[in-house]
């Protein structure tokens, strides 16, 4: 089974540094393979998260609001879920509330001591180890020494390099374990706790401060029936560029910072260590040692937009949309470069555009130029705005982009786009014969999210000619339906495209999200020889791939036919739209993994699969190939549904859908029972009927509901 999502809560009680930072560190480590995904207590209490989750991380914070929001039915649900192989990472108060009991700072005015209900440590967790902690100064932090106990983690001796015994982690306000080896007793049968790192001499008791205290736990792991707790007092992942030197003041931390510098290479292979004990896959390059020295962690900047005329024709056509793309730039940015001029459309973000520098074997956007526009943020700063994006859509510092504006003879080379060929998708799309699907193509390797990109700067959109596709191999925020993220690993197809489409009767706005999701299966399957190639549809809008049920890389099982197939999902259709004049504005967004293993699988090892199985020898799909299969198949498609709508299509739909006769539960109708019936051709609705009252119809929203395919539930959104 492959679990995809990394559950961050991020209701009441969250420290918002605490959060933004955790949020970072864990897009820097496990952002390859997961999607980090904040979660309300409501989401954890109503939603079938269950079925994907990876791990549930609860940040630093308060111990009591943690309390109040989830005690009861989430904490059982909670432990139900570990106790079946679920993960649980706590830092700090996430520490503390995981413990069978808290005792923070006994005897004082901040004293919080009581038993708490997950338990996943069975004993007490105790704090603050050191004295000095003041919610609302740094006055409690210190760079912690702690004791790494390397035996522990169960990785290869390697993970460690030549790192010392003794490391330096950021520490404010935690607690340490009162492990029954620690306290001197017998551990009690069935405790099956692992001491990972503890705390070096200079701990405190904060029942008596004159006390000093040695070797005291300040992170263990927890069994868990099958499931695993790793608990902690410390915070490995806090980077020391997070921090403002400038809040240290006490004689003990006014050196946090540059102590926090000297070891992050040792504080990121014990945080990769941590994860690896906790069977979660790493990205390798957030251990590694070659970090620029400005900062702790491998930040990717931003590129510049590439667009370029595709499928479009016209000589006239074409200079027009070039002329009020440049007309629209009317403030001078304040970018100084020798032979630029810089000019800024002011939008939702500031863009700047220019015209690519012509030449054979040059740059097309002066290096000097695009390093000054895309200015990295501070770790900080950015730290902060990604916290701020995941929970309200909120940003704290303006965006900068640029726009370069390319002829078809002059695009930008490998030197810029190493990882998509714009030229070589430009020529697959005027083979693969369309027009307006892919008339204009935009590319950029590393942005935010081309669909909030279109979607946001709606001055630009407005100039951007019917069709016109923006592709990304490397998004920063992508995101899926709802407020899900969207996991981008390089060698998944990722891309906008720009529609607008009449008001009409007989081909219904709400149907074309099917229609997109379909032509993305079939732009594979009706080329000659990859007919048996198995791409299937998941209601509403997912991708999936059918596989054996040997296969590791499994995900679910369909469970309608009885047979050894199971499916993995390897894309999805994301679609907003507006409206306006008797027309819609839509954005269709799609992710599908052309060329990426991970995390579930790509066509092209379906592909390769195939080939073994049946002696074939076909060739894998570039993404730039796929872009203009894709592309092409939807146009055709389109042109059918603006006669006629989604009837003619719903055979074809039918045999590559997921549901036919498929038995569910609907959570928000008592859990009765029903079995899927259809689609409604002019209203998108799922039609279900019940088992035990077959007169019972229910037609399902798809913006509504959500469908968790393993368990077979179908509940309202939260």
């Amino acid at each position: 089974m492959v679990l995809l999502n990394v559950l961050v809560y991020s209701g009441p009680g969250i420290g918002p540094n605490a959060y933004a930072y955790l949020i970072r560190t864990l897009r820097q480590f496990l952002s390859h393979r997961y999607a980090i995904i904040p979660v309300e207590p409501e989401t954890l209490r109503k939603e079938p998260w269950e079925s994907k989750a990876a791990m549930l991380v609860m940040p630093g914070g308060r111990d009591l609001p943690y309390v109040a929001s989830m005690n009861g039915e989430i904490n059982q649900r909670i432990k139900r879920w570990i106790e079946n192989g679920g993960r649980y990472l706590g830092f700090c108060a996430g520490g503390y509330y995981g413990s069978g009991r808290c005792e923070f700072e006994p005897g004082t005015p901040m004293e919080v001591v009581g038993d708490r209900e997950l338990a996943l440590f069975p004993g007490t967790c105790l704090g603050c180890a050191y004295p000095g902690y003041n919610y609302k100064t740094e006055d409690g932090a210190r760079a912690a020494e702690v004791v790494v106990d390397r035996s522990a983690f169960g990785v290869s001796e390697s993970t460690w390099k030549d790192d010392p015994d003794k490391v330096r982690i950021y520490y404010n306000g935690g607690g340490y374990f009162l492990t029954d080896g620690f306290l001197g007793k017998q551990p009690v049968e069935n405790r099956d706790v692992t001491v990972l790192v503890r705390y070096a001499s200079d701990v405190s008791d904060p029942r008596d401060r004159s006390k000093r205290v040695t070797n005291a736990p300040g992170i263990v792991s927890c069994k868990v029936g099958s499931g695993m707790a790793v608990l902690s007092g410390l915070h490995p992942e806090y980077a020391w560029d997070f921090l403002a030197p400038s809040s240290y003041t006490q004689p003990y931390n006014q050196q946090l910072v540059q102590l926090l510098r000297s070891h992050d290479a040792y504080r990121r292979r014990l945080l990769g260590a941590i994860f690896a004990h906790m069977r979660i896959d790493v990205d390798p390059e957030a251990l590694l040692d070659e970090v620029a020295s400005e900062h702790s962690m491998r930040i990717p900047a931003a590129t510049p937009t590439f667009i370029a005329p595709a499928r479009a024709s016209g000589v006239a056509a074409v200079s027009a949309t070039m002329y009020a793309l440049n007309s629209a730039a009317t403030t001078r940015g304040e970018i100084q470069v020798a032979g630029v001029s810089d000019m800024v459309l002011q939008d939702a973000e500031d863009i700047h555009i220019t015209n690519a520098c012509p030449g054979d074997e040059c740059r097309r956007v002066p290096r000097r130029y695009q390093q000054a526009v895309f200015a990295p943020l501070s770790p900080n700063t950015a730290a902060m705005r990604d916290g701020a994006l995941l929970t309200d859509g909120g940003d704290v510092a303006r965006s900068h982009s640029m726009l370069v504006l390319c002829t078809q003879d002059v695009l930008p080379g490998v030197q810029e786009t190493p990882r998509f060929d714009m030229k070589l998708a430009i020529k697959y799309m005027q083979e693969v014969k369309a027009h307006t699907a892919g008339s204009w193509l935009m590319y950029s390797d590393t942005t935010g999210s081309t669909q909030t990109f279109l979607e946001r700067n709606t001055k630009l959109q407005a100039l951007l000619p019917n069709g016109t596709v923006n592709v990304a191999t490397i998004q920063l925020a992508g995101r899926g339906r709802g407020r899900n993220p969207w996991v981008s690993p390089v060698g998944c197809l990722q891309f906008t495209m720009l529609l607008r489409h009449p008001l009409l009767k007989q081909a219904p706005v709400v149907m074309l999200q099917y229609l997109i999701a379909l032509a993305v299966v079939e732009s594979v399957k009706t080329q000659p020889g990859y007919e048996g190639i198995p791409l299937r549809l998941k209601w509403p809008n997912d991708l999936y791939a059918a596989l054996p049920s040997s296969d590791t890389n499994s995900d679910s099982s369909d469970g309608s036919d009885g047979s050894d197939t199971s499916f993995v999902k390897i894309g999805g259709v994301l679609v907003s739209s507006s409206y306006k004049a008797n027309e819609f504005t839509l954005l269709f967004g799609c992710g599908v993994n052309v060329a990426n293993p991970l995390p579930t699988t790509s066509i092209n090892k379906l592909i390769h699969q195939h080939n073994l199985r049946t002696g074939s020898n076909l060739a894998p799909i570039s993404m730039e190939r796929a872009l203009a299969l894709i592309t092409a198949k939807f146009e055709e498609f389109y042109r059918q549904f603006l006669l006629h709508g989604f009837e003619p299509f719903l055979k074809l739909y039918y045999g590559n859908w997921l549901h036919t006769g498929q038995t569910v539960t609907l959570v928000d109708q008592g859990h009765e029972r029903a079995k899927i019936t259809g689609l409604c051709p002019t209203a998108g609705l799922l039609q279900v009927r019940s088992i035990d009252n077959p007169g019972r119809v229910y037609n399902l929203q798809p913006d509504g509901n959500s469908f968790d395919m393993l368990q077979g539930l179908i509940s309202r959104k939260v």
